[in-house]
C-alpha cells in the first residue's frame, strides 16, 4: 500500500511538471523554424529538449525564468549581446552554464537530463545539431 502512494505522489510531481510547458501557437512554431537572423543588434539563442520523453525543465538567464520545457520541446530568445548566466532547474537542481553572444549571432542550447546523473544538463550545441532538434520539436511559450 505505501508503495503504490509513493508511486502516486511521483505521478503527481511529475505530470505538475509537465503542466509548467506552455505551447505556443501553430502560427509561432512556423516562424520559429525559419531560423530569421535576431533583430538588428541583438543575438538569439535557441533552447531545446531533445528528448522523446520526460519531465518538464525550467530554464533561466540570470535570474529570469525563460520558461519550461518538455520533451521535443524549443523556445527562441533574442537578447542583447554579451556574457549571459544560463541554467535548467529540476526539482531544486541547477546545472549552470555560461554563454557569450555576439551582434547577430544565433546559438543552439539542448537542456535534458543526461541518464548518468542526477538532474539536469545545460549546453551549447552545434548549429546544425540544434537545427535538426527544433525541426522535429514544437515551440514552448517564453516567460
Amino acid at each position: 500500500m505505501r508503495r503504490m502512494m509513493v508511486m502516486g505522489l511521483l505521478l503527481v510531481f511529475a505530470g505538475s511538471a509537465a503542466a509548467q510547458v506552455i505551447m505556443a501557437p501553430p502560427a509561432q512554431d512556423a516562424a520559429g523554424k525559419q531560423f530569421y537572423p535576431p533583430p538588428p543588434g541583438m543575438a538569439a539563442i535557441y533552447f531545446y529538449s531533445p528528448v522523446a520523453s520526460g519531465p518538464g525543465i525550467n530554464v533561466f538567464l540570470g535570474q529570469n525564468e525563460v520558461g519550461w520545457l518538455g520533451a521535443r520541446t524549443y523556445m527562441r530568445v533574442d537578447l542583447n549581446p554579451g556574457w549571459h548566466a544560463m541554467r535548467c532547474s529540476l526539482e531544486y537542481v541547477a546545472d549552470p552554464e555560461s554563454i557569450t553572444v555576439a551582434p547577430g549571432d544565433m546559438r543552439f542550447v539542448a537542456v535534458d537530463m543526461p541518464r548518468d546523473r542526477a538532474g539536469c544538463a545545460i549546453r551549447e550545441t552545434a548549429s546544425d545539431v540544434g537545427r535538426a532538434s527544433v525541426l522535429q520539436g514544437f515551440r514552448a511559450l517564453t516567460r
